[in-house]
């Protein structure tokens, strides 16, 4: 793999695959520095897996495919720079980015320029709900996470009708991910009657959580569904072992999702559930091929960001194949024809309950068990039985 670095306005771009034949371009903004650099480094990881992939078996019709990356630097003015950049070269389409507060601004500007977006990373449900014509996400939606964690917990009140869930405590971000997800949450626990004790969101950059969890703990909460970047969920795992807040069920968003996670707290975070895209272990033909590739690649343990980028680059791949041409209407009316099996999951890009142009995908829920990641549910896609309930922190 060669890299090539050129400045292009207030992004840096890098050049990869096989610059000196390819014909067919891809532009990519992601979040290669600043505070998303860490699923910004994975995303990458996984897109050079699919680029592998993709050229040795003969690239898009014959021509190799190349990459052309910006780095956003974990801001939204950063990746509207860079689709700049990258329009002025003609791409045919972009992939990008991370976090929902940069992407839901790209989509907005690549729909008034008519260039076809393949999403990235970005899970608010406002990206493509009401969406938009140029903008495609085969990845889950806050409202398809948010149903996904209410299924598990429904599911473990049936596997356990002794054990009440009947109340939920939620503590969130208030950036753009983290307040969607919740706001889909707090509408999921009044429509199958939860009782909502416990509604909290925080400023990022905060590191005591401590006032927050002792009230939680005043209340008593049956399910804890927290959701969180990197940092902030750590600190959060760790003060509610200090402050002694217990729950049945402990759902932490996104940060219990990295490997990371697991390393830095260690036994706390046992039992704790998280939604994903993808596992290693996942009941999925090709999921454990795919993963050995992204572990070799990222020279690590691989989670599903790497997986999502794989996927991103996957779906890219197919539909400039179809198309036979990079003109953008025809590469977007590609895309909107989608029918394609990956080691990931299925990609059909579809118009339903006011998404457009949304893939329909089934998330899943590990559990962490024994200091892995582990596939609980659904159970016909599981690896283990799920592990409930969570017991007292003076119990472990």
């Amino acid at each position: 793999m060669r890299f090539a670095f050129a400045a292009a306005l207030a992004a840096s771009l890098v050049t990869f695959g096989a610059p000196s034949q390819a014909q067919v371009k891809v532009g990519v903004v992601n979040s290669l520095s600043g505070n998303f650099a860490t699923f910004g480094e994975r995303y990458r990881t996984g897109m050079q897996v699919a680029l592998d992939e993709i050229n040795a078996n003969g690239g898009i019709n014959g021509q190799p495919l190349e990459l052309v990356v910006q780095d956003d630097r974990s801001e939204a003015q950063s990746a509207l720079a860079a689709v700049e950049a990258l329009d002025r070269q003609g791409v045919p389409l972009i992939i990008g980015s991370y976090a929902s507060s940069i992407t839901g601004p790209m989509a907005q500007f690549m729909t008034r320029r008519k260039i076809p977006l393949i999403v990235l990373g970005s899970a608010d449900d406002s990206i493509t709900n009401p969406g938009s014509p140029w903008v495609f996400r085969a990845k889950h939606n806050s409202t398809i996470v948010a149903t996904t964690y209410f299924n598990y917990f429904d599911f473990l009140k049936k596997k356990k009708p002794d054990i009440p869930l009947t109340n939920v405590a939620m503590l969130y971000g208030n950036g753009a991910w983290p307040t969607s997800l919740a706001k889909a949450g707090k509408r999921l626990a009044e429509e199958r009657g939860y009782k909502i004790v416990g509604d909290q969101a925080y400023d990022q950059g905060v590191t005591d959580f401590r006032p927050i969890l002792n009230r939680f703990r005043s209340v008593q909460p049956d399910v804890l569904y927290i959701v969180s970047y990197a940092d902030d969920g750590v600190a959060i795992a760790r003060q509610m072992r200090e402050v002694g807040l217990n729950a049945k069920a402990i759902a932490i968003d996104t940060s219990a999702a990295l490997p990371s996670f697991i390393q830095q707290v260690g036994d706390i975070s046992e039992y704790i559930a998280t939604v994903v895209s993808w596992s290693r272990d996942v009941n999925y033909p090709g999921a454990k091929d795919l993963y050995e590739r992204l572990k070799a690649r990222a020279g690590s343990e691989p989670s599903f960001y790497e997986a999502e980028g794989y996927l991103a680059l996957a779906v890219a791949a197919d539909a400039l194949r179809r198309a036979g041409s990079t003109s953008r209407e025809t590469v977007r009316e590609a895309l909107e024809k989608t029918d394609l099996k990956t080691p990931v999951t299925t990609v059909r890009f579809e118009n339903f309950d006011g998404f457009k142009n949304q893939n329909p995908i089934r998330s899943l829920v590990l559990q962490i068990q024994g200091g892995q990641h582990v596939t609980v549910f659904p159970a016909e896609l599981a690896a283990a039985e799920v592990r409930h309930p969570t017991p007292p922190w003076s119990e472990r």
